[in-house]
């Protein structure tokens, strides 16, 4: 494993495992095996959110898993464990996006005692705003993730789906309000750039749904290297490894472009006797501008194919190849 600093501070592997689908559709025996097993690799970043997997349960059944995970094995001080709150729905069975909680103070004060509840632990590493909802003064929202931080019951803040412009206005905010400012974005990226028409997505509370991380995030952050970008969907579920797959129409893959570029890739992938996806991954890592890939597993092969690509070295003219496809 190799390893990357999150935000300002903290030491975190440079793959970061998703446990969305943990203790849900990826039954806890097998969630369990992966979690060890990254560990055993070296992994010490971990994501969860307070909302996963509503679609399909109650919500929080990740966080439950990881509490009783971490529990068992003691080890819940070798991690960095990050999880979200913003998008949980305040009706259960009901995961529409007009029930989302959203991001007021008296939201956020709830919502982080849930998830130390189920996760079993007096403190969050970093702590996201997992949605921009605009429908809430921003700066009650950076104040209420700041006195947190302030209390010491959350390291880093940073927040996910979310415009440049409101990134730096939440950290100006933070600024004059002397509390701890977002210093991570998670956001939807990988290596094919979807169509322009799909950048906009779709509004939710008041805000752009799912942005892709684009030219204006990268700019920011070239500009302030105390924020770095954790890159989520980054295998575009399975849809690398899988030309029966196609790419998702819905977050706007499915265009000319984004097959040529596909082709690159592959033949990239099979110079190098990697597959598509280590070659995606490896391509984040040596991303000029701090990347954290965020990928899933419902297996341990498919986990050791990713943790693989830490491994894998892109040269200067393989890296032009692919940013130039």
């Amino acid at each position: 494993m190799i390893y990357r600093t999150l935000g300002n501070r903290r030491s975190v592997s440079a793959l970061c495992l998703g446990a969305m689908n943990f203790g849900s559709s990826t039954d806890p025996d097998t969630a369990i095996a992966i979690l060890d097993r990254f560990v055993e690799a070296g992994g010490t970043f971990i994501d969860t959110s307070n909302n996963y997997n509503q679609w399909t349960g109650h919500g929080g059944e990740s966080e439950e898993l990881l509490g009783r995970w971490m529990h068992s094995r003691g080890n819940r001080d070798q991690l960095v464990i990050a999880t979200k709150c913003g998008a949980r729905t305040t009706v259960p069975g009901d995961p529409d996006d007009k029930h989302w909680e959203g991001l007021s103070a008296s939201v956020i004060d709830s919502a982080i005692k849930g998830s130390l509840e189920r996760l079993g632990t007096d403190r969050i590493d970093l702590y996201y705003a997992h949605i921009d909802n605009r429908s809430t003064p921003l700066e009650d929202t950076v104040g209420a993730f700041g006195r947190l931080a302030a209390d010491g019951v959350v390291d880093l803040v940073g927040c996910s789906n979310t415009t440049s412009w409101r990134l730096d206005r939440a950290r100006q905010l933070a600024a004059g309000q002397g509390v701890e400012p977002y210093s991570v974005i998670q956001q939807h990226y990988t290596y094919l750039w979807p169509s322009p028409l799909a950048q906009t997505g779709v509004e939710r509370l008041g805000t752009p749904h799912f942005p892709h991380a684009g030219v204006e995030h990268f700019d920011y952050l070239a500009e302030h290297p105390d924020v770095t970008l954790v890159a989520y969907a980054s295998l575009l579920a399975g849809s690398y490894a899988h030309l029966d797959r196609p790419f998702p129409a819905q977050r706007g893959y499915a265009h000319p472009t984004a097959y040529a570029r596909f082709e690159v890739l592959r033949q990239v992938a099979n110079e190098l006797g990697a597959t598509p996806n280590q070659v995606v991954l490896a391509w984040m890592l040596h991303h000029n501008s701090p990347v954290i890939p965020l990928f899933g597993a419902s297996s341990l092969t498919q986990l050791d194919e990713a943790l693989d690509a830490v491994n894998l070295n892109l040269d200067a003219d393989v890296m032009d190849r692919l940013n130039n496809a």
